[in-house]
């Protein structure tokens, strides 16, 4: 059947919505040379991304598997930098339409509003700073997996589009991992409308059968495993990679590295609460630290715990003549509800009386994957951004407000929404843009992928780079995704937070200890009994180069890069 005109009308405003509050974000950041690159923390991009050992994961964990092979894929048919500035913006683009699919029933201002706060609030812009949107996926998607599992149609169907869903969700371990858990959640408290499971999409009854049904917990049970099914699925590329090395990157350090911090005026617990709180100073926003944002920050989690309260209440609401849209049921309200609250409880514990304990289970195979916890602060954003949005419209329906009113309260929201980050679009503009990539990166590319035998070590070992070409920001080393032969380059990362520096990782090979020689030189001999055929080196990079064995031939040697071969004994 049709959609009905009135939820048409709703996706659309909140697509527009989308459309406008996406493009005043990063809107800037699109803007530079057609083919230039991101570097920009642990957003990085390349000219020409290959298919090879490296792509696939290599010898470290799978953090970026199977992103950076489908980006490869991707590139082969499309521009590198169309397929860079989609894997950009498509987050927010993803989880703003999928709020105007969730709410449609509710209306144009829902649709609006949740489409609107879903993308502006400090969660997503501080994931951003970090240069993660690829990880913004798993929290883009909830929406949609949400939408799929709540859906009337039959369970086979329920399973293909949560299988739709969750394809790019599960573009990094993290947001797999998410939708699986939004998957098991959403079908055993909500359930579905289908199979006499339950109301509509975010739990909504449709008005005049308040009545209807969520199923007994046995079969939401077995439509919660069926529709896990899917997510493991397309989980089954990172989770093979993993398996090979379960424990690659986990040490107890880094639940003591990534837990939240205060990031302005209020305590860890104030941050958290309010969206943000996220690990890396280099990602929090001076506005977190005005009084006037703080205040309006607070205004916004206040309105979304009324809106709860007044929508369990709304619930039992008879219906009235006329009305074309729904009530959210009670379960579905209190799902929201908890949605943020446990999230923010359990982060704020983990970095503080359950640290201790935290740290002890990082050794636990795959656990490592979670120790960032800021990044599940995804589901409070997303609670409160439809809480406020369902809020809004019952009460504009049981105040019977004309739609100009409507339109005037759901662009006020948006733009509280937009202040409690006002400073995001500036410093995303600044700092998170394409940059022209030396005509030398091509030559340097040519010469290692003539042959793929043999290994590539990667100089100065450190595993950020920074060059003035590139902007002032570090950046992961990109030459990795460039190159076919298998990439050393080092893992191990440094987090520098209360006057301390917290190794993270330990992934790096034993062997690179042995690099130098007595004398300070890099060690033919070393490098040859580990398979490593090529080095190359970032000139203009921090870190400090070995003095180079006599051995060694310059394969090319530029303004930026060199690259040497190691002879055969």
């Amino acid at each position: 059947m049709p959609a009905p005109r009135h939820t048409s009308w709703a996706v659309l405003a909140g697509l527009t919505v989308t459309v406008l509050v996406t493009a005043l974000f990063l809107g800037a950041s699109l803007r530079g040379p057609w083919d230039g690159v991101y570097l920009f923390r642990d957003f990085v991009t390349v000219p020409d991304p290959v298919l090879g050992a490296n792509t696939l994961g290599g010898d470290g964990a799978p953090r970026a598997v199977p992103l950076d092979a489908v980006v490869a894929a991707l590139s082969a048919v499309l521009p590198a930098g169309l397929v860079a500035r989609l894997l950009l913006v498509s987050p927010l683009l993803l989880v703003g339409s999928g709020m105007s699919v969730l709410l449609r029933r509710h209306g144009a201002v829902a649709t609006s509003v949740g489409a609107g706060l879903a993308i502006a609030n400090p969660y997503a812009v501080e994931r951003l700073l970090l240069g993660q949107s690829p990880s913004l996926l798993g929290y883009a998607m909830i929406p949609w997996v949400v939408a799929a599992v709540r859906s009337s149609q039959p369970l086979s169907v329920r399973v293909l589009l949560v299988l739709l869903a969750a394809v790019p969700a599960a573009l990094t371990p993290v947001g797999a991992v998410m939708a699986g858990i939004t998957v098991v959640v959403t079908a055993l408290v909500v359930g579905s409308r289908g199979d006499g499971v339950g109301p509509a999409s975010l739990g909504q009854s449709s008005v005049g059968h308040p009545s209807v049904g969520h199923g007994s917990l046995g079969q939401r049970a077995v439509a919660a495993v069926a529709l896990l099914a899917p997510v493991a699925l397309v989980s089954v590329p990172w989770i093979a990679a993993g398996l090979a090395n379960p424990t690659a990157g986990a040490v107890p350090e880094g639940a003591d590295a990534f837990a939240v911090r205060s990031d302005g005026y209020l305590a860890v617990a104030g941050s958290v609460a309010t969206l943000g709180g996220v690990w890396a100073e280099g990602a929090w926003l001076a506005s977190r630290d005005n009084g006037f944002v703080t205040v309006l920050s607070l205004v916004l989690i206040l309105g979304a715990a009324g809106a709860w309260f007044t929508l369990r209440g709304a619930w039992q609401r008879p219906p009235q003549s006329g009305d074309r849209h729904v009530v959210a049921s009670r379960r579905s309200v209190d799902l929201a509800g908890a949605g943020y609250a446990v999230t923010v409880v359990a982060v704020v514990a983990l970095a503080g009386p359950l640290l201790p304990v935290w740290r002890a289970l990082q050794v636990v195979p795959g656990l490592a994957l979670m120790r960032d916890t800021h990044r599940w602060l995804g589901w409070a954003a997303l609670a409160v951004a439809a809480l406020l949005a369902v809020g809004l419209a019952q009460a504009l329906r049981n105040l019977g407000s004309t739609r100009l009113a409507g339109a005037g309260l759901a662009v006020t929201l948006v733009a509280l929404g937009v202040l409690t980050v006002p400073d995001a679009p500036g410093r995303l503009a600044r700092e998170l843009h394409p940059a022209a990539v030396p005509a030398e990166w091509g030559q340097v590319a040519s010469v290692i992928n003539e042959d793929s035998q043999g290994g590539v070590l990667l100089l100065p070992w450190q595993p950020f780079r920074q060059v003035d070409w590139a902007g002032s920001v570090q950046f992961l080393d990109p030459l990795p995704r460039a190159f076919e032969p298998e990439v050393v380059h080092a893992r191990d990362l440094l987090v520098r937070r209360d006057g301390q520096e917290l190794l993270v990782g330990r992934e790096d090979p034993a062997w690179t200890d042995q690099l130098r020689t007595a004398d300070g030189q890099l060690d033919a001999d070393v490098l040859r009994a580990e398979g490593i055929t090529r080095v190359v080196i970032w000139l203009g990079s921090p870190g400090e180069v070995p003095q180079l064995d006599a051995s060694l031939t310059t394969a090319h040697e530029g303004e930026h890069w060199i690259v040497l071969e190691v002879p055969a004994p």
